[in-house]
């Protein structure tokens, strides 16, 4: 059965990839509209819910009138760039992951925001007001990241389909629970740049299943893989629906336009009746 989902997603990449490439303007819009989904879906798993007005001006960099949301809004702006991070990453043929890049991502997070912008371990077992599945002692914590990188650069992991990598890293991850702060953020960031090293859309965890996800932490690891192939068949579906339902507008090049004008006197001189009628 789990074969059969595979398969059937990597169907719906393949159609994807004819899509972008048949429509390359539509890829454009698609793309900066799936990066508004993500980036909302994942702050409102994190307790943090933003109308769409607040984050298109969050993501604009404007001013902010209320105080309060100064801090989010930099945080937002963080995960945008934490995002385009992932993307240059994976674009990278001889990627490998490491603390190295956990660290940088983390920092990318929390750049400018006290208390989040330095990569520091943990160093207590803090009540969450999210997250309470059972989570590494903090002495432990090194170690036990150190070793879900080397087996996330290991030939047997490299043999999991992409979305079983992408779903056994997120659990992991967040099993470890290296930072106090957006570690959860830096999960699904991390789950995200297994995909698309491979080419597949990010699995975005929409926030109508922020229990269910909640809970999948605390359950055998396969409960969460289940959840991410399901965000990702519904990133896909809904991908492939966008760029059914769009039209694609291609503009007439220069050269195509030149050459319609060069051909323009010529045509009238050929016709000249046609003058009498303008």
């Amino acid at each position: 059965m789990q074969q059969e989902q595979y398969l059937a997603i990597d169907d719906k990449v393949e159609a994807l990839r004819d899509f972008v490439s048949a429509k390359p303007r539509t890829a454009l819009d698609f793309e900066k509209k799936f990066e508004l989904s993500w980036i909302y879906h994942d702050n409102a798993l994190e307790g943090i819910v933003l109308a769409a007005p607040e984050l298109v001006q969050a993501l604009a960099g404007g001013q902010v009138a209320d105080n309060s949301m100064s801090a989010v809004f930099a945080e937002v702006l963080n995960q945008r760039d934490a995002i385009h991070l992932i993307r240059q990453e994976a674009a990278n043929p001889k990627l490998k992951l490491s603390l190295t890049l956990v660290k940088r991502l983390y920092e990318t997070l929390g750049k400018g925001v006290a208390g989040k912008d330095k990569a520091v371990y943990r160093r207590d077992m803090p009540l969450h007001r999210n997250y309470f599945h059972d989570i590494a002692p903090p002495a432990k914590v090194p170690d036990q990241l150190q070793k879900l990188i080397d087996f996330c650069n290991s030939s047997e992991f490299r043999e999991y389909h992409a979305v079983k990598q992408a779903g056994v890293l997120h659990y992991g991850f967040m099993q470890v629970f290296p930072f106090t702060e957006n570690s959860g953020k830096l999960a699904r960031l991390m789950m995200n740049l297994i995909l698309l090293r491979q080419q597949y859309l990010p699995a975005i965890i929409h926030s109508i299943d922020r229990q269910r996800y909640y809970e999948t932490l605390r359950q055998p690891n396969t409960a969460l893989r289940a959840l991410v192939m399901e965000a990702e068949e519904n990133s896909l579906d809904n991908a492939v629906k966008f760029f059914r339902e769009a039209r694609e507008i291609v503009p007439r090049s220069r050269e195509a336009t030149s050459r319609s004008r060069e051909a323009a006197p010529r045509s009238r001189e050929a016709t000249p009746r046609s003058r009498a009628h303008r």
